[in-house]
């Protein structure tokens, strides 16, 4: 029985991940279960699970969290402060769910003390892939990808017996994809949030119709593959039901396929390398197929973010921090859809470029653009 640490348990991924322990119960036990702010449902999921440990980073809901679960033995820790020595527990599986560069710290603590991590989070693979993935050999750890596209690729890539020639990620194109240019001014938050075929949190399906998001797993791939760029590619797929596929050095193309339910990608790491016969199963039959070629200057800022990516500085870091602040700004109806955009390019012709040695850097980085870009906004 593996011992796991969900960090982000209240969130879409970490709900789909107790799905996955809940179903079987004699292959993993909750050692600790760990989010920012939501005390009711951290508090079910203790009472259900009767986790070792529990973190909750907002403080300020410590006393409610502690007379929801009043009686229980469990081992509390609340805050930054918390948060960090929460991550400094041992476990066997340890599912990164904490969503934005918020995962980073956390991630970066864990490492010595995990085996092996099932990551969940774009950003800490974005703006730290180099360094990050350094420090997992550096303590043995193995990094497993959870985000749809990228553990499709990692499927196709543990069952290979030739080289891979090319990668090919598949997007969506979110909610917005067969809106006119015209009409991308006028769209409100609750426009964006209808993805078509996934349920996910509101920056991630915000980032899908943007492209943001896609463009981020380009550089995971990069990362987590050791994958040049221009050996990724991505096809627009609406279906989302392919979720990588790869060219042999014959031409020859191979495609992890499964319906858009994030519970099999966290399947597949929670039990690898085993391979599962109970979970569900795509309908082939239900709808076609179809690929096509990204529409040429639609997602302006897949270019702007996967060129970025190529120059190894701190542009990522920069983007990403930018990224965070406008789609909060969208969301909460401050600046327009299209601004998105417009801003992100501002930025990017204005950061200064550095080099990204250490985990202070990212930090660095991440708040410098924080008050940039928050001011421009307000100006």
């Amino acid at each position: 029985m593996k011992r796991v640490a969900v960090f982000g348990s209240t969130g879409s991924v970490g709900t789909s991940a107790l799905d996955i322990v809940r179903a079987h119960p004699k292959r993993f036990r909750v050692d600790g279960l760990c989010a920012y702010g939501d005390s009711d449902t951290l508090a079910a999921q203790a009472r259900e699970f009767c986790p070792r440990a529990v973190c909750l980073v907002d403080s300020q809901r410590e006393k409610e969290l502690r007379k929801k679960l009043r009686g229980r033995r469990i081992r509390y820790y609340f805050g930054r402060a918390g948060l960090r020595e929460f991550s400094r527990r041992n476990a066997d599986l340890t599912l990164m769910a904490i969503s934005g560069i918020d995962a980073l710290r956390p991630l970066w603590e864990h490492i010595p003390y995990a085996k092996t991590v099932a990551l969940a989070n774009k950003e800490s693979v974005v703006c730290a892939g180099h360094i990050l993935f350094r420090r997992a050999r550096k303590y043995g750890v193995r990094i497993l990808p959870v985000d749809s596209e990228i553990n499709a690729f990692f499927q196709l890539w543990q069952m290979r017996d030739t080289p891979i020639d090319k990668v090919y990620l598949t997007a969506s194109g979110g909610a917005l994809l067969d809106y006119r240019r015209s009409q991308l001014k006028n769209v409100s938050p609750r426009d964006v949030l209808r993805h078509p075929t996934w349920k996910m949190g509101k920056r991630i399906t915000v980032d899908s119709a943007t492209l943001v998001n896609k463009a981020f797993e380009v550089i995971e791939t990069h990362f987590f593959f050791d994958m040049p760029y221009d050996r990724i590619e991505v096809l627009l797929h609406r279906e989302s039901i392919a979720h990588a596929l790869v060219r042999s050095p014959d031409r020859m193309i191979f495609a992890c396929m499964y319906p858009p339910d994030m519970r099999l990608p966290i399947a597949a790491a929670f039990f690898y390398p085993e391979r599962r016969r109970d979970l569900p199963e795509a309908d082939f039959c239900a709808r076609k197929l179809t690929f096509e070629p990204l529409p040429a200057r639609r997602f302006p800022l897949f270019d702007l973010v996967t060129e970025t990516a190529r120059r190894a500085d701190n542009g990522t870091v920069v983007l990403n921090a930018c990224d965070e602040v406008l789609v909060d700004a969208f969301l909460r109806e401050k600046i327009k859809f299209h601004r998105i955009s417009a801003l992100m390019k501002w930025m990017r012709g204005v950061y200064p470029s550095r080099p990204v040695k250490k985990i202070d850097d990212v930090f660095f980085w991440d708040r410098w653009a924080r008050v940039k870009m928050k001011e421009r906004i307000a100006g």
